[in-house]
């Protein structure tokens, strides 16, 4: 608003003649609390003003006129404080039209005046900007912040206090404001992310005389909205999802509200009832001809129950099975019903047709139980590697027999997870799969976990004796782990319990019969153990029914991508995260010689996930050994006495593989091997490698370990 020169001017101005005495005017002033007189002349023009403080330095009988100052103007009675600061004079005296003074004001008063204006209007000011809902932050020139309000604060969480005088980068490290003062031009609707909220930001320059003398910047945030959208997104996608359900669905579906009208219902449906689409919707459930009397039935009971129901019936276009089911809201309150027509005509003639073919039936069942066991396996053991592979096929082999199995391999190579997989693919699944490490237990205590013990068998027993081993693993699977470290007194027994499928708890006198599946494994040359009268002839010929060795990691380099991955997704799973890692990371574990085999493969996985801060895993992040052995040379093995060609194609088939993981393409691993680009691809064939499309697409690139 603006304000006037004649709002302040005193309500009792002090107005005298000239001739007037000092005495009597210094006492007018006192009294009044004003600072000054007008003095006028005889005709009423001005003569001057009289000061408080000189006045007292005359007598008081002498007149007024003799102590005048010459500090004073005049302005226009009707100017502004602003117009009125304008005039330097000490003393101001405003004037009307035609010459009439009003008073006199000191120039202070005017000055403090504007100030407190200027507060005030500053304060409101500083309270609108902290009551918007949208952040404002203004800069100088030189990028230091003048305003900053509360939105703002709470938008990129640092306190007023903190930001007012700082430099917006200290603020926002990501801030392009300056850009605006370069420029000169207004950015709008900038959308970016800061630090707790998504904004839409307008940015515009301030001017002054022509010059852009700082910016000010409106931030918009846009969360709730943003996600609002995505949730009306999402709703369309589960519409769109609900509409292609009911239109390719083979039964008929139908949605009813809460008074049985229908709101949604699948072509199906209406073929079955036989009552067109656009007819159907809105009519209630209870308008529905005699022909469709089950529908009609089972949505009443539901509307009159609130429970769900299933009707089976004749009708003129088949056996007809009904379920309708209610849907209720947050406050029980029955919202929907769904309503799901199956023709049972086809089922049963199915069903006539399986019991008229049992032996076609028994082939299907065979034939799903074999896929449902190569399912399990693939999901549980990773085989890319052609070792692996065998070693499964003779898991799921072995896995419909009782057969004992010793699995022997080094530490970590994962002896226990194929142990379990022939478990789960086994007639056995349904029964219990009981682990026991003969290595973990003292020698004293291993007898009484094997087999268990009776009541006051041993000093120290429980009261009411306990169940062993064995006697729980009774009609599943037994996996006796590092069953080298058995002494040799309790393998005796153990041979007993595995001929006779029985055992006798220590202290007890009567047999108890069992029906156990045994797998055992070892780490240790069992053989050479028995050559060195370690372990038992007759018991290791007893273990080794069907023998079945896992090759350590390093001679499988197949496997080691593979098992990365799923090492890897379940990491990320387990901890809600989303890491990945660098093509070199994978390299680099494919040259690694994996000591650990498997379980330091998984430990190092998980280690990297957790322990790293970026999203991706770079070489740095691995340890100082893994890097200084991954490039390592490692010579081609063969495993045990075998022909020759079969040790050619072993050689021959490592080579490969290893040139195409150097060469990354096909072309280039011909070179390195001195061969021609189709021996490659013939031999890539011939020993199902992957790594080429050139036959497709006309690339030779060899893909890594992300497909790259």
């Amino acid at each position: 608003m603006r304000r006037l020169i004649s709002q302040i001017i005193p309500t009792n101005p002090v107005i005298v003649a000239s001739m007037e005495r000092a005495g009597d005017v210094l006492e007018r002033l006192n009294r009044d609390g004003i600072k000054a007189a007008l003095v006028l002349n005889p005709d009423g023009s001005i003569l001057g003003v009289a000061v408080q403080d000189e006045i007292k330095n005359l007598p008081p009988k002498e007149p007024v006129s003799k102590s005048l100052s010459s500090e004073w103007g005049t302005v226009p009675y009707d100017a502004s404080l602003e117009e009125s600061i304008k005039n330097r004079s000490t003393w101001i005296v405003p004037v009307r039209e035609d010459g009439t003074p009003l008073g006199v004001i000191p120039r202070s008063r005017i000055t403090d005046t504007i100030f407190d204006i200027y507060e005030t209007t500053f304060n409101q000011f500083k309270t609108v900007l902290d009551s918007a809902h949208n952040g404002i932050i203004a800069l100088d020139r030189d990028g230091i912040i003048t305003h900053y309000n509360a939105a703002a604060e709470v938008m990129f969480g640092v306190p007023q206090q903190e930001a007012i005088g700082r430099h917006i980068t200290e603020v926002d490290p990501e801030s392009t404001l300056m850009d605006v003062v370069t420029s000169g031009q207004a950015q709008m609707t900038q959308k970016r992310q800061i630090p707790r909220a998504l904004v839409m930001s307008n940015r515009r320059p301030i001017f002054r005389n022509g010059e852009v003398v700082g910016v000010v910047a409106v931030f918009q945030d846009i969360s709730e909205l943003e996600s609002a959208y995505t949730e009306l997104r999402s709703v369309q996608e589960l519409n769109k999802e609900l509409e292609s359900i009911l239109e390719f669905s083979h039964d008929g579906l139908a949605i009813s509200d809460e008074e049985g009208r229908f709101v949604r219902v699948s072509p199906s449906f209406s073929k079955l009832v036989n009552i067109d689409l656009g007819h159907l919707i809105g009519q209630t459930a209870s308008s529905l001809d005699e022909q469709n009397a089950l529908i009609s039935k089972a949505i009443g009971m539901v509307l009159e129950n609130k429970t769900p129901v299933s009707l089976t019936d004749n009708s003129p276009y088949g056996q007809i099975l009904a379920t309708s089911i209610p849907v209720f809201d947050n406050q029980d309150q029955l919202v929907r019903i769904v309503t799901n027509l199956r023709d049972l005509s086809e089922l049963n003639d199915l069903k006539q047709q399986v019991f008229q073919s049992s032996e076609q039936s028994r082939r299907y069942l065979e034939e799903l139980e074999e896929w449902r066991a190569r399912f399990v396996a693939t999901s549980e053991v990773v085989a890319s590697s052609l070792a692996m592979q065998r070693v499964v096929e003779l898991a799921l082999h072995v896995a419909k027999v009782d057969s004992t199995v010793l699995i022997s391999g080094e530490s970590g190579v994962g002896k226990e997870v194929v142990a379990k997989m022939i478990h789960r693919v086994s007639p056995r699944r349904n029964g219990p799969f009981i682990e026991i490490n003969c290595g973990a237990i003292p020698e004293t205590l291993l007898e009484s976990e094997l087999f268990g013990y009776e009541k006051g068998a041993f000093t120290g027993a429980a009261r009411e004796g306990r169940t062993g081993i064995f006697e729980l693993a009774n009609n599943g699977t037994l996996l006796l782990d590092e069953i080298g470290e058995i002494p040799l007194n309790l393998q005796v027994k153990l041979l007993r319990a595995l001929q006779e499928q029985e055992i006798y708890r220590v202290g007890g006198s009567k047999p108890i019969k069992l029906n156990v599946r045994i797998i055992a494994a070892s780490n240790k040359n069992l053989w050479q153990m028995v050559k060195e009268r370690h372990f038992r002839e007759d018991l290791f010929y007893r273990l080794n029914v069907v023998p079945m060795e896992i090759p350590p990691l390093r001679n499988r380099r197949e496997d080691i991508i593979p098992m990365t991955n799923l090492f890897l997704k379940q990491c990320n799973e387990k901890y809600g995260l989303k890491k990945k890692l660098q093509p070199e990371v994978y390299q680099i574990f494919e040259g690694y010689i994996w000591p650990g085999n498997v379980r330091e493969l998984q430990n190092l996985v998980e280690r990297l996930v957790v322990t790293s801060s970026a999203e991706t895993i770079t070489t740095k992040n691995l340890p100082p050994t893994i890097l200084q052995k991954a490039f390592t040379p490692q010579p081609i093995q063969v495993q045990g006495l075998t022909t020759l060609k079969e040790a050619e194609e072993i050689v021959e088939r490592e080579l490969v593989a290893r040139a195409l993981r150097v060469g990354k393409s096909t072309r280039r691993a011909a070179e390195i091997l001195g061969v021609t680009h189709s021996t490659i691809i013939r031999k890539m064939k011939q020993y199902e490698l992957s790594g080429t499309d050139s036959n497709h697409n006309g690339s030779d690139a060899y893909h890594g370990p992300n497909g790259e």
